[in-house]
């Protein structure tokens, strides 16, 4: 494990002093707070505990763009500084002035031992009230489409869609490229990793033939209403009167 040399890396002076008395205060035992923490708190922890090396919150950012973003999401700076303002509290990492990176005021972050443990702990949960959350904005807009003045635009949306879809599997590709020629896929602790990016990869691949099909489905719509006998009653019944009377059902539709 990497520590910061100098003065600062002790907290000595001119370093940060990271209110040393009220992280002692929580210790290796006072870290019980940590059972409130949110999703992202162990996020971050995560990324220092797989950097094994200080990192600044601008850095945690970069790293989180370039992998979380694609399984969990990319929090903002701002989240981040939150989260690790939290940690930091709570004993679970250290914060030290990065020496030599200008005349700005520098923070890097590193994971402690009580860290480590508190993400091991987590680790170990089964997580079975955690539901998986998703949301998609081009989605809502397919969906909400038949309340546009121009629905066939919602096309465009899906075709916005599907270039960053394309785009996102070209940098995984260059991801796993790139790791193959630094030898990083013959470290053994990655495998995990480099399977949440094949799992990732499999996914935006569906991602994409669902979005082509969907793409495909919404160019072919239907220029009639749907009848109401073609399924579930509409809640508002707006084909009355105009589609003439319901059909006698088929024997087929009797059985």
């Amino acid at each position: 494990m990497t520590t910061p040399a100098g003065p600062a890396a002790n907290g000595g002076a001119g370093g940060h002093n990271p209110a040393n008395g009220r992280a002692a205060a929580a210790g290796g035992a006072g870290t019980g707070g940590a059972s409130c923490l949110p999703p992202t708190g162990y996020a971050v922890l995560g990324l220092l505990a797989v950097a094994d090396v200080p990192l600044s919150a601008v850095e945690l950012k970069t790293r989180a763009d370039f992998s979380l973003r694609f399984f969990y999401w990319a929090p903002a700076i701002s989240h981040i500084r939150k989260e690790l303002t939290r940690l930091e509290e709570l004993g679970l990492v250290t914060a030290t002035e990065a020496p030599g990176r200008g005349s700005r005021r520098t923070l890097v972050f590193e994971i402690t031992d009580a860290g480590r443990a508190v993400l091991r702990d987590w680790l170990h949960q089964t997580g079975d009230d955690e539901p998986v959350v998703v949301k998609h904005p081009g989605l809502l807009r397919v969906w909400l489409a038949g309340q546009s003045e121009d629905p066939a635009r919602v096309v465009e949306v899906v075709d916005r869609y599907l270039a960053k879809t394309r785009a996102a599997i070209d940098e995984l590709q260059w991801g796993r490229r790139r790791a193959r020629e630094i030898r990083l896929t013959d470290r053994p602790e990655l495998r995990y990793s480099r399977a949440v990016g094949d799992y990732v990869l499999r996914r935006l691949y569906a991602e994409l033939a669902n979005l082509s099909q969907l793409r495909d489905d919404l160019t072919d719509l239907p220029t009639s209403p749907r009848p109401s006998f073609a399924g579930p009653p509409p809640l508002h019944d707006y084909t009355a009167g105009q589609d003439g009377p319901r059909p006698e059902p088929t024997d087929t539709e009797e059985g």
